[in-house]
């Protein structure tokens, strides 16, 4: 018997990432089998992007704080962020260490406290993150 979880709660999702682009939020539903637990976490976290490349990946996040919402359900693992002013919601793909998710062309990789944003189309560009207190 399958279960369905509402992400329609992504909108309040996004409300905790940026309100601004909240509004704009569209309701998806995944099927879960039952009974599957739903784990919610807001991390925030502080970046840098050294060298060209990685500045310019840089601008495409928040530039104080980076919010990122890990939703865990099962074998669904997302990590929900703002690129460019969007929600982006990676899905957890294969890594040797730590957590790897992926959305179009960037890679958002989380291994403790530290955190690594990448971009496929650039492969020198890299951007560093660490774990804020809120």
């Amino acid at each position: 018997m399958m279960r369905k979880y509402s992400f329609g709660l992504m909108a309040v999702l996004c409300l905790g990432i940026n309100p601004a682009f909240a509004s704009k939020a569209t309701n998806f539903q995944i099927k879960l089998a039952s009974p599957t637990t739903v784990d919610r976490q807001t991390v925030l976290y502080t970046c840098q992007g050294n060298g060209d490349a990685a500045k310019e990946l840089f601008s495409r996040l928040p530039q104080k704080r980076v919010a990122v919402q890990y939703i865990n359900a099962d074998a669904v693992s997302l990590a929900v962020l703002p690129i460019e002013g969007h929600t982006q919601v990676f899905s957890n793909v294969i890594a040797a260490d730590g957590a790897k998710y992926a959305a179009a062309q960037y890679v958002w990789w989380n291994k403790g406290n530290d955190a690594f944003f990448s971009s496929k189309m650039d492969d020198k560009a890299l951007v560093t993150c660490h774990a804020v207190s809120k």
